[in-house]
């Protein structure tokens, strides 16, 4: 009889661990806001080619939520007024602050046929429309998760060449 009563109790314990493992863990999955896209920073050239060149940039987000995090890579495309631009990635780990701004280097491939064709027409405007669609993976603690990465505003051209 005590041997059996033993098991229950090791039995139930077991049990009692997982239940209250799962709730903590369910409670603290709460709902993330996506981070706040802030503009382009520090754009620079760095290879030049006559097919492909490399453009260097920062992207200023702002993170609204209570916690912090990293952002272990992201990739992607990038346009200019419709044109493709090319194919951007980053490829080093960013460290996400809580409740404050932070920069994400990337690098940009340009195909450098679409972006002269893009830059005359670009010449005699202030602003041009950008648009970013790709994917990043970030987290925190070990757990990380792919999300989707989109952006499509119009930026100062002056600004992003200073």
């Amino acid at each position: 009889m005590r041997y059996s009563l033993r098991l229950y109790f090791a039995f139930m314990a077991k049990y009692l661990v997982a239940a209250l493992a799962a709730i903590i863990f369910l409670a603290s999955c709460r709902s993330l806001k996506d981070p706040v896209f802030n503009g382009i920073e520090n754009v620079s050239v760095g290879e030049i080619g006559l097919d492909n060149s490399l453009l260097t940039l920062n992207l200023k987000y702002f993170n609204p939520n209570s916690s912090g995090g990293k952002l272990k890579n992201a990739s992607g495309n990038a346009w200019m007024d419709d044109t493709y631009l090319g194919h951007f990635t980053v490829d080093s780990t960013v460290h996400i602050p809580a409740k404050d701004s932070f920069l994400i280097p990337v690098k940009l491939a340009v195909d450098m046929k679409k972006l002269l064709k893009n830059s005359f027409t670009a010449l005699f405007k202030k602003e041009v429309m950008i648009r970013i669609e790709g994917e990043a993976k970030a987290g925190k603690g070990g757990f990380y998760r792919k999300f989707p990465v989109k952006y499509e505003g119009k930026q100062d051209i002056a600004e992003l060449f200073q």
